[in-house]
Protein backbone atom coordinates (compact mmCIF):
# COMPACT_ATOMS: atom_id res chain seq x y z
CA UNK A 1 0.00 0.00 0.00
CA UNK A 2 3.03 2.44 0.44
CA UNK A 3 3.91 1.99 -3.32
CA UNK A 4 0.34 2.92 -4.00
CA UNK A 5 0.01 6.19 -1.63
CA UNK A 6 3.20 7.19 -3.44
CA UNK A 7 1.41 6.72 -7.26
CA UNK A 8 -1.39 8.82 -5.51
CA UNK A 9 1.28 11.39 -4.56
CA UNK A 10 2.84 11.71 -7.38
CA UNK A 11 -0.03 11.62 -9.88
CA UNK A 12 -2.19 14.24 -8.03
CA UNK A 13 1.31 16.70 -7.61
CA UNK A 14 1.36 15.97 -11.46
CA UNK A 15 -2.24 16.28 -12.56
CA UNK A 16 -2.28 19.70 -9.87
CA UNK A 17 0.81 20.98 -12.12
CA UNK A 18 -0.77 20.47 -15.20
CA UNK A 19 -4.17 20.96 -14.84
CA UNK A 20 -4.72 22.76 -11.17
CA UNK A 21 -6.44 22.17 -8.07
CA UNK A 22 -9.89 20.72 -9.13
CA UNK A 23 -7.44 18.16 -11.47
CA UNK A 24 -4.80 17.32 -8.07
CA UNK A 25 -8.32 16.67 -6.77
CA UNK A 26 -9.48 14.11 -8.52
CA UNK A 27 -6.69 12.41 -9.56
CA UNK A 28 -6.32 11.79 -5.53
CA UNK A 29 -9.73 10.86 -5.63
CA UNK A 30 -8.97 8.33 -8.45
CA UNK A 31 -6.30 6.82 -6.39
CA UNK A 32 -8.19 6.73 -3.04
CA UNK A 33 -10.60 4.62 -4.80
CA UNK A 34 -7.98 2.11 -5.77
CA UNK A 35 -6.30 2.32 -2.77
CA UNK A 36 -10.13 1.19 -0.90
CA UNK A 37 -11.13 -1.12 -3.00
CA UNK A 38 -6.99 -2.93 -2.91
CA UNK A 39 -7.37 -2.61 1.21
CA UNK A 40 -10.16 -4.30 1.30
CA UNK A 41 -9.23 -7.24 -0.59
CA UNK A 42 -5.69 -7.24 1.44
CA UNK A 43 -8.07 -7.70 4.35
CA UNK A 44 -9.83 -10.70 3.28
CA UNK A 45 -6.73 -12.33 1.69
CA UNK A 46 -4.43 -11.90 4.59
CA UNK A 47 -5.83 -10.11 7.75
CA UNK A 48 -9.15 -11.41 8.55
CA UNK A 49 -8.70 -13.76 11.26
CA UNK A 50 -11.00 -16.30 9.95
CA UNK A 51 -9.83 -16.68 6.70
CA UNK A 52 -6.00 -17.03 8.14
CA UNK A 53 -7.00 -19.80 10.25
CA UNK A 54 -8.42 -22.27 7.60
CA UNK A 55 -6.85 -22.96 3.86
CA UNK A 56 -10.59 -24.29 2.83
CA UNK A 57 -11.76 -20.86 3.51
CA UNK A 58 -8.73 -19.21 1.71
CA UNK A 59 -10.24 -20.11 -1.72
CA UNK A 60 -13.65 -18.29 -0.79
CA UNK A 61 -11.78 -15.71 0.95
CA UNK A 62 -10.23 -14.91 -2.36
CA UNK A 63 -13.32 -15.14 -4.20
CA UNK A 64 -14.66 -12.41 -1.60
CA UNK A 65 -11.84 -10.54 -2.31
CA UNK A 66 -11.68 -9.87 -5.93
CA UNK A 67 -15.52 -9.47 -5.55
CA UNK A 68 -15.52 -7.04 -3.28
CA UNK A 69 -13.11 -5.20 -5.02
CA UNK A 70 -14.94 -4.68 -8.08
CA UNK A 71 -18.21 -3.68 -6.43
CA UNK A 72 -16.25 -0.93 -4.48
CA UNK A 73 -14.84 -0.13 -7.05
CA UNK A 74 -18.08 0.57 -9.36
CA UNK A 75 -20.34 1.86 -7.06
CA UNK A 76 -17.29 4.76 -5.80
CA UNK A 77 -17.20 5.48 -9.16
CA UNK A 78 -20.60 6.05 -9.98
CA UNK A 79 -21.35 7.85 -6.81
CA UNK A 80 -18.75 9.89 -7.77
CA UNK A 81 -20.19 10.51 -11.16
CA UNK A 82 -23.60 11.28 -9.36
CA UNK A 83 -23.02 13.26 -6.60
CA UNK A 84 -20.24 15.33 -8.23
CA UNK A 85 -20.57 17.02 -10.98
CA UNK A 86 -17.18 18.64 -10.70
CA UNK A 87 -16.03 15.52 -11.94
CA UNK A 88 -18.15 14.64 -15.29
CA UNK A 89 -15.75 17.22 -16.90
CA UNK A 90 -13.14 16.26 -19.74
CA UNK A 91 -9.78 17.32 -17.36
CA UNK A 92 -11.59 15.68 -14.21
CA UNK A 93 -13.03 12.74 -15.67
CA UNK A 94 -9.07 11.76 -16.97
CA UNK A 95 -7.79 12.92 -13.89
CA UNK A 96 -9.60 10.35 -12.00
CA UNK A 97 -9.17 7.44 -13.87
CA UNK A 98 -5.63 8.08 -14.79
CA UNK A 99 -5.01 8.11 -10.73
CA UNK A 100 -6.63 5.25 -10.60
CA UNK A 101 -4.72 3.35 -13.20
CA UNK A 102 -1.48 4.99 -12.43
CA UNK A 103 -2.40 3.70 -8.62
CA UNK A 104 -3.34 0.24 -10.19
CA UNK A 105 -0.13 -0.32 -11.72
CA UNK A 106 1.74 0.93 -8.85
CA UNK A 107 0.37 -2.11 -6.98
CA UNK A 108 0.92 -4.46 -9.95
CA UNK A 109 4.73 -3.19 -9.92
CA UNK A 110 5.28 -3.64 -6.28
CA UNK A 111 3.66 -7.06 -6.25
CA UNK A 112 5.34 -8.32 -9.40
CA UNK A 113 8.74 -7.62 -7.49
CA UNK A 114 7.85 -8.29 -3.36
CA UNK A 115 4.85 -10.31 -3.74
CA UNK A 116 6.71 -13.60 -2.91
CA UNK A 117 9.32 -12.86 -0.58
CA UNK A 118 8.86 -13.48 2.85
CA UNK A 119 7.23 -10.62 4.93
CA UNK A 120 10.59 -9.38 6.78
CA UNK A 121 12.22 -8.75 3.36
CA UNK A 122 9.15 -6.86 1.34
CA UNK A 123 10.45 -3.80 2.74
CA UNK A 124 13.71 -3.90 1.45
CA UNK A 125 14.11 -1.70 -1.56
CA UNK A 126 16.85 -4.01 -3.18
CA UNK A 127 15.38 -7.17 -2.51
CA UNK A 128 16.63 -9.45 -4.99
CA UNK A 129 14.80 -12.46 -6.27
Amino acid sequence: MTAQAAAIAVCSILAGLLGGAPVAIAAAWGGGICLLAHAWAGFQLWLHPGNRRSERRQAGAAIRAEMGKIVIMLLLFWLTFREMPDMRSRETAAALFAGFFLTQVAGWIWLARYGDAPLAQRHTPHHDR
